[in-house]
């Protein structure tokens, strides 16, 4: 009995690349009529072609096409009993049983993954072979034929207990009489409370606990207002959000409400999770407790997936059926009668309206007849409702169909086509942006409703803007703190990408630059061993290596103060060796450098104050080149220091990289920039390409000597680089 109850409830996962036919979930489209079926629940339907064998085969119609169906069915109400009927589905729009068989007078062979036979057990012992469409389709059918045949076989062979069932009968008749009086005392418990005698409610509700009996207590609709009101609703799901409009009633529970998104929408209430004032919602509950009183209250429903919501298709499928037939509009000549729970997971009929465009009753301006006429004259008196309804006058037709401008404002969204109002941003139903040629009305008035909405979007608008405003605060009040402090620490926990090791949040230095994290120990150690002045980040991995820089707050941070000097002195070396036209100070051990200029031709250092001769390259105080050099080359006989200076002297005159003046005689040297320079002693302005000076006896802009340089706009020399 456990596999025919989990295949009836349950449904059969369809391998990929086997469609099933749409018209198998519909049990309506199997058996020939239900009076044949009568309450039998299908397990399963597949389509098969039939090809005959055995001794004495079937006649059938049809046998070597599709068009033919296997339908296996149970009664749920017999132990045991199991229907086979073989249908003609080539008629449009329904079946025609061909043969049906009892499964306890059959058996039934796997001949091939595709291929079955039935034969009868009992004579002539007719046989019938069945092809499938697929072997996965043949393999699920097989299942659940053998499942199904094992239980009718078990059935059959059990004795006879019809002392058994009499005691059946005897406990369901005592279990109504007990339902019977439950009933009862709940309506009088009713009755008690609503009176107010504490007294009697007492005793009912200790007649119904001893009972132990299952109840649902509710307040009941008259405590509520019957007012139906527009609830706004913001539907979210992983990937996208909307809003819509739901009407409702404040009486309505929670369970009423997925109900009625499951008619209206499609939501099955599996995958509804309702937050109403931050709170989720419970389905016993109604909306009023939450709160919902008026038009324009917010709720938030979240989708889940189905997979999270343990939502098959074949539960999904059956909900949506049992939903369309409740909302089947009842005869007009009867009242409408109150509709049972749709599911298991649904609420009862009471707690939710079904919605429909037809009138709910139509007037009759006929009186019915009575006794054995009833019948007769109510579908007289409904027939003669809607010629009355279709023969109304063109005038009234006209005025029912003609536009009502006020309804008609607003804009038609491009995507969904809805019509939203005027003043709406974006859309209700698909959040699409309002279209930008679309001019809202002068003449429109929006409702209450409507300037409500306009006034939460103002309110949310600023509550926006204010909180943006305090965040920027804070990150910028942050901000200047992390700035006071020469280290930022990890805020979280991270490895150390040098030594590997586990670093708890302020346990390691969080680089300004890169935004890079290692230990203090690491870092200290990289910048010690660092040969350039920028210590850059440590970062390597296979495919990246970081290009960012330690700063130098963060390296006198990180260690002592002897070796931050011993960085800023190597520092200063290295900048001294690869800068161009440097000079370091000529006192033995002073540390004093510059970066001369053209225009200067004496360096004060700043370290020992002694002034350094660019020229000479030496310090001379209180003698000029002229001097100094002729007082070197007297000393150089004696003085070997003296004797170098003076070859290295020589050696730049004959390399042409320094020169003798042409009126005093001491050597120059030009450091760059164009060919002009002057004698520091005897002010004479030389031409460096021609080795001579640049004007003659009378001095500057006298041509008729020196190197008459653009005279006739002739240079002085091929290579002559601006000395004038």
């Amino acid at each position: 009995m456990n596999d025919r109850m989990s295949l009836s409830s349950g449904g059969w996962a369809h391998a990929s690349g086997y469609t099933p036919d749409p018209s198998a979930a519909n049990p309506g489209h199997y058996g020939a009529s239900q009076s044949q079926l009568g309450c039998h629940t299908v397990l399963m339907s597949v389509r098969v072609s039939v090809c005959h064998s055995g001794i004495r085969p079937l006649c059938l119609p049809g046998a070597g096409d599709e068009s033919l169906r296997l339908q296996l069915s149970m009664d749920p109400g017999k132990s045991g009993e199991f229907r086979l009927s073989l249908q003609d589905s080539s008629a449009a729009g329904r079946s025609v049983n061909i043969s049906e068989f009892d499964l306890r007078m059959v058996n039934y062979e796997v001949k091939s993954p595709k291929c079955h036979e039935l034969s009868l057990v009992t004579p002539p012992h007719d046989r019938i072979s069945f092809n499938f469409r697929c072997e996965q389709e043949a393999q699920e059918w097989a299942t659940v034929m053998m499942s199904s045949l094992r239980e009718a076989h078990r059935v059959a062979d059990a004795p006879h207990v019809n002392d058994a069932q009499r005691l059946l009968d005897t406990l369901h008749l005592q279990n109504s009489l007990a339902l019977q009086q439950t009933e009862e005392t709940c309506t009088e418990l009713t009755r008690a409370i609503e009176v107010g005698d504490m007294q009697a409610a007492s005793v009912f509700a200790v007649k119904l606990a001893s009972q132990r009996a299952s109840l649902k207590i509710q307040p009941s609709v008259r405590d509520y207002d019957t007012t139906e009101i527009n609830l706004a609703v913001v539907v979210e799901d992983s990937s996208s959000s909307c809003c819509v409009t739901v009407k409702v009633f404040p009486h309505m529970t929670t369970a009423a409400l997925k109900q009625q998104v499951f008619l209206e929408y499609g939501f099955h209430p599996r995958v509804q999770r309702w937050v109403i004032g931050q709170c989720l919602c419970a389905d016993q509950r109604s909306l009023a407790s939450y709160g919902i009183r008026q038009d324009g209250d917010t709720a938030f429903l979240y989708l889940l997936s189905a997979r999270r919501a343990r939502l098959t298709r074949h539960l999904l499928q059956q909900d949506q059926e049992s939903a369309l037939l409740l909302l089947s509009p009842p005869p007009l000549s009867l009242p409408a009668a109150p509709l049972p729970p749709t599911s298991a997971n649904g609420p009862s009929s009471q707690d939710w309206r079904p919605y429909t465009t037809l009138p709910s009753r139509l007037h009759s301006n006929s009186s019915s007849s009575t006794g054995s006429n009833a019948l007769g004259g109510s579908e007289r008196g409904n027939i003669s409702e809607i010629r009355d309804l279709i023969n109304l006058e063109m005038s009234q037709l006209n005025q029912a169909l003609s536009p009502n401008k006020t309804s008609s404002q607003g804009w038609s969204c491009p995507s969904c086509t809805y019509i939203n109002k005027p003043t709406r941003p974006g859309c209700e139903i698909c959040s699409t942006n309002r279209p930008e040629s679309y001019v809202i009305p002068g003449e429109y008035r929006p409702d209450a409703l409507e300037l409500r909405r306009i006034q939460q979007e103002k309110e949310a608008i600023r509550q926006y803007q204010q909180a943006k405003e305090e965040e920027r605060r804070e990150n910028f009040a942050q901000l200047v703190m992390m700035d006071g402090h020469d280290l930022v620490p990890n805020p979280e926990a991270v490895d150390c990408r040098i030594c590997y090791l586990d670093l708890q949040p302020g346990e390691g230095v969080l680089l300004r630059e890169c935004l890079h994290c290692f230990c203090r120990e690491c870092l200290s150690s990289v910048i010690m061993l660092s040969e350039e002045p920028e210590v850059a980040c440590p970062y390597r991995d296979d495919t990246y290596a970081c290009t960012c820089s330690l700063q130098e707050r963060e390296i006198r941070a990180l260690v002592s103060a002897e070796e931050y000097e011993r960085w800023l002195q190597r520092g200063l070396s290295v900048a001294e060796s690869r800068c161009e036209g440097s000079y370091h100070c000529a006192t033995p051990d002073c540390s004093g450098w510059c970066v001369y200029e053209d225009m200067v031709n004496v360096f004060h250092c700043p370290v020992c104050r002694k002034h350094n001769c660019l020229i000479c390259k030496a310090i001379h105080e209180g003698m000029n080149c002229k001097q100094y050099q002729d007082d070197l080359a007297a000393r150089a006989i004696n003085d070997s220091a003296a004797r170098r200076t003076t070859n290295l002297l020589k050696t730049l005159v004959q390399s042409g990289e320094a020169m003798h003046c042409p009126q005093c005689g001491i050597i120059v040297q030009k450091r760059d920039g164009c060919d002009w320079l002057r004698c520091t002693v005897c002010h004479t302005e030389i031409c460096w390409v021609t080795r001579g000076p640049r004007w003659g006896p009378r001095g500057p802009g006298d041509t008729s000597g020196g190197c008459r340089c653009n005279v006739n706009n002739q240079k002085c020399h091929p290579k002559c680089q601006n000395c004038h």
